[in-house]
């Protein structure tokens, strides 16, 4: 057992909590080189969720982690950092960004990760403390714990420092009730109640701020690595990977040296290969499978530390639907793949693809859920996509001569009575440029009374409610 008590903040009332339904997570990276670090400075390298997802965890990467120390690895809000936002319970995250200290005389890759995803109800738990003073030959350790509301659970968490050029991250990672991770068995384990994060500092006493993410979701695990040793003056690590047909949704690190450990990587790990988000382009990517630290043993004496991955699997049989707007064609476009929205990110559909954050969810195409399937269609004069979950009108398009080439079931969901969509649904409406004789149609569908308004100040015909969304 060890160091600092949990520190628990104000809860939020669980009283009728709608549970969160977990689709696939995109992995999100942004690549940039790093200079070397002057005294007293550091860098920061930051990525973003795309429209319309929210932050779960985050981290960063690099090939070289013999040269790198992270001061900082937390969430973002619309660009702001952890420092910045008061303890408690706020709204979720957007982004993800890390501090390094590059103690190399060359210049080396560092790569800020988030994973994201559309879920409802993601809320952030902030706490803070106030580590003292301490120098290098005598450094001094500060940290605490973020504890999510009942009825959340923990996925991931971050640590901000007041300091960045003097403060490095000792520990970071999940808390079990009142055990720390370093304690907790290998195997599997129960789900995370909270974030633990501590700092080894070498000047001045500053704040050290520690947030959870906490979600409403049921059936998440962690997975805990046994102890590794950290051997003075080298770097040792570790990775923890979730079973088969199940993700990563964060991870960490715990160690049993406060003031002689510090992090030089902590990155979720991707299937396939390569699994490093360092070895990838800046992009877009489907779910990570597990989670990998590195830290740094300042000595004597040698160190242990220990590893988990948070992980869970997504809800059977939903899909999200994710909107994306080309400013170049003025084109709408829908995909109920996670893998196809991150390609488009990526910019496998061309040019000028941007997500607008107007997501709905759906049910698996084929399915026995309630509804009818949708059918997706291509047409190459107008560079454009079109979906119907009306049997006629899917029919007449599959014929000849229609101009329209037909892609399949793209998901399931129920449709409009006389009266609209009935209770515990949401309305999606439909939309059309009535560009057919400039060879320029597109639709759009989209869940927004607001857009409709718009769109049809542009010129567009409203066409009526195509789909009822479920509202999960």
């Amino acid at each position: 057992m060890h160091r600092f008590a949990l520190v628990f903040v104000a809860l939020i009332a669980s009283t009728g909590l709608a549970r969160a339904q977990l689709t696939e997570v995109t992995t999100v990276t942004s690549r940039v080189t790093v200079q070397p670090t002057a005294a007293n400075a550091w860098t920061d390298v930051s990525v973003r969720c795309p429209a319309g997802l929210v932050a779960l965890s985050g981290g960063g990467d690099t090939p070289d982690f013999n040269f790198f120390e992270l001061s900082t690895s937390a969430p973002t809000f619309d660009g702001s950092g952890l420092a910045f936002q008061p303890d408690g319970n706020r709204p979720a995250a957007n982004g993800w960004y890390v501090s390094v200290r590059n103690l190399d005389t060359r210049a080396h890759p560092v790569t800020a990760v988030a994973l994201c995803t559309p879920l409802n109800n993601v809320i952030v738990t902030v706490a803070s403390i106030n580590a003292p003073g301490g120098t290098t030959s005598a450094p001094s350790t500060g940290g605490t714990s973020a504890i999510c509301p009942a009825g959340y659970s923990a996925t991931g968490g971050g640590l901000d420092v007041a300091f960045p050029a003097t403060m490095r991250v000792s520990t970071l990672g999940p808390v079990f009730g009142t055990q720390y991770l370093i304690d907790v068995p290998a195997g599997r384990q129960s789900a995370p109640t909270g974030w633990n994060g501590n700092v080894r500092n070498e000047s001045n006493a500053g704040t050290v701020k520690v947030a959870a993410v906490c979600a409403p979701l049921t059936g998440i695990f962690s997975v805990v690595t046994a102890t590794f040793a950290g051997t003075t003056g080298a770097v040792a690590g570790a990775s923890a990977s979730c079973p088969a047909n199940t993700i990563a949704l964060g991870g960490g690190v715990d160690s049993n040296a406060l003031a002689r450990t510090v992090l030089a990587v902590s990155t979720p790990l991707l299937p396939g290969n390569p699994q490093f988000p360092s070895d990838r382009a800046t992009g877009s990517y489907t779910s990570a499978n597990g989670w990998y630290n590195i830290v740094y043993t300042y000595g004597p004496p040698n160190a242990t530390a220990r590893v988990a991955a948070v992980c869970a699997a997504p809800s059977p049989g939903i899909v999200v639907a994710y909107e994306f707007y080309n400013t170049n064609l003025r084109h709408y476009f829908r995909t109920s793949s996670a893998g196809e929205a991150a390609s488009v990110d990526n910019g496998s559909a061309g040019a000028g693809w941007v997500r607008t954050g107007d997501n709905f969810f759906a049910y698996v195409a084929g399915s026995t859920a309630p509804g009818s399937d949708v059918c997706r269609f291509y047409t190459f004069g107008a560079n454009s996509h079109f979906y119907t979950a009306f049997a006629d009108e899917c029919a007449g398009l599959k014929g000849p001569n229609t101009g329209w080439v037909y892609e399949g079931l793209s998901f399931r969901i129920p449709l409009p009575t006389s009266n609209g969509c009935t209770a515990g649904t949401v309305p999606v409406h439909r939309l059309y440029n009535n560009r057919f004789a400039f060879t320029d149609s597109n639709h759009r569908f989209t869940t927004q009374g607001a857009n409709v308004t718009t769109l049809q100040q542009q010129g567009w015909t409203y066409e009526g409610i195509a789909f009822c969304a479920p509202a999960l």
